[in-house]
């Protein structure tokens, strides 16, 4: 169904050009790799196809927009045409799905239970990390390409700032993260002996993995940091609308409808009244 091979060229090309990043890439290409293997040579149209492999993929969880955005990206690059693969009332059916699925996500714990679990972790340099990650908001593949050069310690109020340099979309955009004195002293200590260039923490994969391990789920990390920022905005006198805009640009977001998947019934509760002035 797939001609992965060709995908892949016109993807790393994308990357040499600096419109895709590494880890996007990779992304696609494990996608449409899952569903070329779960589609096997199954006759039929290939939308039906699709709908019943990405189904069964996801089950009935929040990756299904993943495996859309991976056949629709194929479609535009490889076939030159979004209407070939997916298309219809199966891509339709499947969007609905997709749609009962974007609420805000609970938290696996609670704030508390997340904290006690990040501090009990034995290896400093992933207690940092995952601590880091809660405090700043970055998704976690950020957290893993930040080097020494990209973390700035203000010793004036003891805060840290973050420089991205390949969000989501190849976006940069500098983060300030949440006051944290024990973070501050340990983080600038553990970097200190790196040179600027260095990564400061381990490969994405390798934090994904050992945050599994300790049953944590990383992600939930940026809902927890949303909410934290979204409170303290509101605290310090902010409109609804204006604490999220706060809450989108430390988090990346080009939408607003996505931040507030990540603010759940922080953003619920209140409705969406408009501000005034």
């Amino acid at each position: 169904m797939f001609n992965i091979r060709m995908f892949e060229d016109i993807l790393r090309e994308q990357v040499r050009r600096k419109e895709l990043s590494v880890h996007t890439m990779d992304g696609y290409l494990r996608c449409i790799r899952k569903l070329e293997k779960v589609a096997g040579n199954r006759d039929g149209p290939p939308a039906v196809i699709l709908e019943e492999s990405i189904n069964k993929l996801c089950l009935g969880n929040k990756q299904l927009a993943k495996y859309i955005t991976a056949v629709k990206k194929y479609e535009r690059d490889v076939l030159n045409s979004s209407q070939l693969l997916l298309y219809g009332e199966p891509l339709i059916r499947l969007r609905k799905k997709q749609q009962t699925t974007l609420k805000g996500k609970k938290l696996s714990y609670t704030e508390t239970i997340y904290n006690h679990k990040i501090n009990a972790l034995k290896d400093v340099k992933l207690k940092l990390a995952l601590r880091l990650q809660k405090q700043s908001g970055l998704r976690i593949s950020e957290i893993s390409d930040l080097t020494k050069s990209d973390i700035f310690f203000d010793e004036n109020d003891r805060n840290i700032k973050l420089r991205v340099r390949n969000g989501k979309g190849r976006k940069a955009r500098d983060v300030h993260v949440m006051h944290d004195e024990y973070l501050f002293d340990h983080l600038k200590a553990l970097i200190e002996p790196l040179e600027n260039s260095e990564k400061a923490f381990y490969t994405v994969a390798y934090l994904k993995k050992q945050a599994g391990e300790h049953d944590m789920e990383t992600h939930d990390f940026r809902r927890i940091n949303a909410r934290q920022r979204f409170r303290e905005e509101i605290t310090e006198g902010e409109g609804k609308r204006k604490a999220r805009s706060a809450v989108s640009r430390e988090l990346g977001h080009s939408k607003p409808k996505i931040t507030n998947l990540y603010l759940g019934d922080e953003w619920d509760d209140g409705g969406e009244e408009d501000e005034q002035g």
